[in-house]
């Protein structure tokens, strides 16, 4: 009985030994594609024998308007910078994430127009609108059951429906006299 322990011990002993992992190997891929619309996506990145990654990836849209996103991951922590013309960005440096914009500005001129606009007058003459009121009708007032007969009284029971059309409004135009 203790061989058998023993053997089973062992077993499990050389079963729970792993292999070292290996370690990460260097690679380097990318692509870039542009749609039928002109709108181009592109993606680069390398990694190294310490696992350190180096990045980018970027969007254009067929306006002009762009975004491209550098980064770096390794033993310092993520780092990104963000360069951009999208309308309504700013350079700014929230959460230790760099944006770098080149987008117009968009603020409002110094001087304002002397008389702001005033929009046209509008003429809208008033036509008259009746509503009707269609009076709800009974659809089906009861239906009587059948006679009952002995071979089937305890499968059949009396069925009374009633229901009432709802009431509903229409608009229409006013009648002429």
């Amino acid at each position: 009985m203790f061989s058998k322990v023993l053997l089973c011990c062992l077993v499990a002993y050389a079963a729970a030994q792993s292999e070292p992992a290996a370690p990460p190997q260097p690679y380097s891929f990318s692509y870039d594609n542009t749609d039928e619309y002109g709108t181009r996506i592109s993606q680069e990145e390398t990694g190294d024998e310490n696992n350190n990654k180096v990045g980018s990836y970027s969007y254009t849209d067929p306006d002009g308007i762009s975004r491209t996103v550098k980064y770096v991951a390794d033993a310092e922590g993520f780092r990104v910078t963000i360069e951009t013309n999208e309308p309504g960005t700013k350079t700014s440096n929230p959460a230790d994430a760099q944006i770098v914009s080149n987008a117009a500005d968009d603020s409002y001129s110094a001087n304002p127009p002397s008389s702001p606009a005033k929009p046209a007058p509008l003429a809208v003459k008033a036509a008259p609108i009746t509503i009707h009121a269609v009076q709800a009708t009974p659809v089906v007032h009861a239906i009587h059951a059948a006679p009952v007969s002995y071979a089937t009284a305890h499968h059949v029971t009396p069925v009374i429906a009633l229901s009432h059309a709802p009431l509903t409004y229409t608009l229409g135009r006013a009648k002429s006299a």
